[in-house]
C-alpha cells in the first residue's frame, strides 16, 4: 500500500487532478501537508486542506499534518520522520509536490533522495488567455543517489547525540569502561579524531573551541541521518 503525501497550496483543481492521475497506483492513504506557521495565505491553505479531506475521505484514509515552510532542513527532518513512520507501518511513500512552495518542494526532494521515496510534480496546462485549466503532464523526478557515512562513522554520529564537551568524553561514550591513558584509549583518540575530521568535511559534525576543550555537536543533516533507520 502507498501513502501519498500532498503539499497543499492554493491550486485545488491542480491538486485534485494530480491525485486522480495516480489512480493506478495502490494509494490507500493521503496525508495533506499544510504550514505550521501563521503565514499570510495559510488560513486559506488550511481551509482548502479541510475541503480536500472531506472530498477525498470517501475513497482514501486522509490525514492533515503540518510542516515548517520557512526552515528547509527542519521540514526535511519532519518529512523523513513521517516517511519513517509510514514505512514502519508497511507503507511505501509517494511525495506529490504539485502544489507546494519552492522551498517546500526542495525539502520534499531532499527527503525523497535520503529515503529513496518516489516524488512527482505536475506541469500545469493553460488556455489561450494563460488561465490554468488543468495538468499537462505528471512528472516523476529522478533521485540523486545519497552516500551515507559508513557504519564506523555512523556509530560516532549516534554517540554525539546531544553533543559532547571534549574528544575524551566521546571516546568514553563509545567505549564504556575504558581508562584514560592506557594504550587502547590513545589508539581510540587517534581513530576517532580521524573520523571526526572526515565527518566535519562531509557536513555531519561541527566543532567549537570552548575554553581548553573542543565541543563536538551534530549538524542538522546529521540529526536527520541519525534517525533515518527504517524498518
Amino acid at each position: 500500500m502507498i501513502t501519498q503525501v500532498v503539499f497543499v497550496g492554493l491550486t485545488k483543481d491542480r491538486l485534485i487532478e494530480s491525485i486522480r492521475a495516480l489512480r493506478e497506483e495502490p494509494v490507500g492513504k493521503i496525508i495533506l501537508m499544510v504550514g505550521e506557521q501563521e503565514l499570510p495565505a495559510e488560513p486559506a491553505v488550511r481551509r482548502l486542506a479541510g475541503e480536500l479531506k472531506r472530498e477525498l475521505e470517501t475513497v482514501y484514509d486522509v490525514e492533515i499534518d503540518r510542516i515548517d515552510k520557512k526552515n528547509t532542513l527542519k521540514a526535511v527532518k519532519q518529512l523523513v520522520e513521517l516517511i519513517k513512520r509510514e514505512k514502519n507501518r508497511g507503507n511505501d511513500v509517494l511525495l506529490n509536490a504539485s502544489g507546494s512552495l519552492r522551498n517546500v518542494s526542495i525539502a520534499a526532494y531532499i527527503s525523497a533522495c535520503i529515503t529513496g521515496s518516489k516524488i512527482i510534480t505536475s506541469i500545469p496546462k493553460y488556455d489561450e488567455n494563460e488561465n490554468e485549466i488543468g495538468i499537462e503532464e505528471i512528472l516523476e523526478i529522478p533521485l540523486v543517489p545519497i552516500v551515507f557515512p559508513p557504519k564506523e562513522q555512523m556509530e560516532i554520529i549516534h554517540a554525539i547525540n546531544g553533543g559532547v564537551d571534549s574528544l575524551d568524553e566521546l571516546i568514553l561514550r563509545l567505549n564504556p569502561g575504558i581508562s584514560k591513558g592506557d594504550e587502547k584509549f590513545i589508539k581510540e583518540r587517534s581513530r576517532i579524531s580521524h573520523h571526526l575530521a572526515k565527518l566535519e568535511d562531509m557536513g555531519f559534525v561541527k566543532r567549537e573551541k570552548v575554553g581548553r576543550n573542543v565541543r563536538i555537536e551534530r549538524t542538522e543533516i546529521a540529526e536527520i541521518v541519525a534517525n533515518l533507520e527504517l524498518g
